[in-house]
């Protein structure tokens, strides 16, 4: 049997208390959100939030990687 719309709203619910999700706000000029929309139909998502956590993702990871690149650097030079 297929679930109501409440059942599936109710389950959504349980899955993103689950995952610790929160709502976050964002006040965008339209030019910014336009450009989010373009770029984010550009590289295939079709859910902009789904763009804009990949873009915070892909940023961590340059973070990392330039930590560990400096690290590196200053061990040889200390060596």
């Amino acid at each position: 049997m297929a679930k109501t719309d409440a059942e599936r709203k109710q389950a959504q619910r349980e899955r993103n208390k689950h995952l610790r999700m929160q709502r976050m706000e964002l006040n965008l000029a339209w030019g910014e959100r336009e450009l989010i929309a373009s770029n984010a139909e550009a590289r295939g998502f079709t859910d902009q939030t789904e763009y804009l956590v990949r873009l915070v993702l892909d940023d961590a990871d340059r973070i990392e990687r330039d930590r560990s690149r400096n690290k590196e650097n200053d061990r040889r030079g200390a060596s």
